[in-house]
């Protein structure tokens, strides 16, 4: 910065243009083109604020459009009073004000993932709205704060598209960040033999068992970075690296909470890519599983078994499945007699359940409550328990005759 703007408190734009005047580095000619070249850009950033026809917005305008020149001035003179009055005698106005209106939209873009050049009707209207409104207030540095911010984005989903690439087909959705997509890729090309996404949530879960086997792998980032990506893929990694080691090495989480638990608790979902198959309906247990749950069920999609499971786990029922009448009877009269607290089975089943299954396993469960308690009353007959019970419970098979 020169040493006329250090000691000015007044815009560089304001000092470039009373230097260039008075020195004569903007001749009259200049002097005049660059006034009407403001006029004119007045009026078209008034019609995007509003109306040209309206005092205020024209006066909203003058000042936004000052501001974006002034933004584009310090870029290309890096704060120098000589430099910018040149370069108003040079280039004009309007070359100022689509420079800087170019450079932020350009951040803009980056911030929301979009190519600068592939920029639709929509986020083009969008983009010109905040560029006059907003952006043109914003002090340079504050500009440059964004800027570097944009780029750093940018970098680190360039570098995560690389890594995802890398793996092969099957890749995240665009909607995780960044960092997420990163640490998960990179564990998996140190951990995963086959160096590509996982598919399954039992996948995942041998994933963590193999780091917790192995955490001195932890301490280094794996071979075969992509190319022109390392440094960003590497302080990624130094900023998460720690944090993301700490939960999957707590033995005091179980593998299958931390690779299917509810995102409530499980707080992987913020630092990794989990396999997210379509949170689907109970009867497509198969494909959405832990090897702990596919344990504790033994891999049945059965609501009346998955039932019996959950109360079992939630009231401590001993009795093995599946029940005689008698035994079913007995139950409904003394530990199904009346439905537990809430916070038992939803603790039960985020201790236990992958997380895509809770919400239809907690509708099971509280379903079969809700008949037990309206259509079991106390003038309810023999045949209606019977009737209950074969409709909601694992009922062993009459015997023929």
């Amino acid at each position: 910065m020169s040493e006329i703007a250090r000691r000015d408190s007044r815009t560089l734009f304001e000092q470039a243009w009373a230097h260039g005047v008075g020195s004569g580095i903007i001749s009259t000619e200049q002097r005049d083109s660059i006034i009407q070249e403001g006029t004119k850009a007045i009026r078209k950033i008034a019609s995007i604020l509003g109306s040209e026809n309206l005092r205020a917005d024209l006066e909203r305008a003058m000042l936004s459009m000052l501001g974006l020149v002034n933004l584009h001035l310090q870029k290309v003179s890096r704060g120098d009073v000589r430099v910018a009055s040149r370069m108003l005698a040079e280039y004009g106005l309007l070359h100022h004000t689509r420079g800087a209106s170019q450079s932020i939209k350009r951040i803009l873009a980056l911030r929301e993932g979009c190519d600068p050049q592939q920029l639709d009707a929509e986020q083009k209207q969008r983009f010109e709205v905040e560029v006059v409104s907003s952006w043109a207030r914003y002090s340079f540095e504050e500009f440059r704060i964004q800027e570097a911010e944009a780029n750093l984005a940018h970098a680190r989903r360039t570098a995560a598209a690389a890594l995802s690439s890398a793996l092969g087909t099957g890749g995240p959705d665009d909607y995780h960040e960044p960092e997420q997509v990163i640490m998960t890729a990179l564990l998996i090309m140190a951990y995963h033999r086959k160096k590509a996404w996982l598919r399954s949530q039992q996948e995942f879960e041998k994933l963590l068992e193999a780091i917790r086997k192995s955490p001195a792998r932890l301490s280094r980032l794996p071979k075969g970075l992509p190319t022109g990506h390392e440094e960003v893929i590497t302080r990624v990694w130094a900023e998460h690296s720690e944090q993301l080691a700490a939960l999957i090495l707590d033995e005091g989480t179980p593998l299958h909470v931390l690779a299917a638990g509810d995102p409530s608790i499980n707080r992987l979902h913020d630092l990794m890519v989990l396999p997210e198959d379509a949170l689907g309906e109970v009867d497509d247990h198969e494909s959405q599983t832990t090897a702990h749950w596919k344990k504790l069920t033994r891999g049945t999609s059965d609501e009346a078994k998955l039932l019996a499971i959950m109360l079992q786990g939630v009231l401590g029922l001993t009795e093995k499945t599946p029940w005689s009448v008698k035994t079913a009877l007995h139950l409904l009269e003394t530990d199904l007699l009346t439905r537990p607290p809430s916070h038992l089975i939803r603790n039960w089943l985020h201790a236990n359940a992958p997380h895509q299954n809770q919400s239809d396993l907690l509708e099971l469960w509280n379903d079969f409550w809700d008949e037990r308690e309206d259509g079991l009353h106390d003038d309810a007959s023999a045949e209606d328990y019977r009737t209950f019970c074969t409709n909601w419970l694992p009922m062993r098979a009459p015997r023929s005759s």
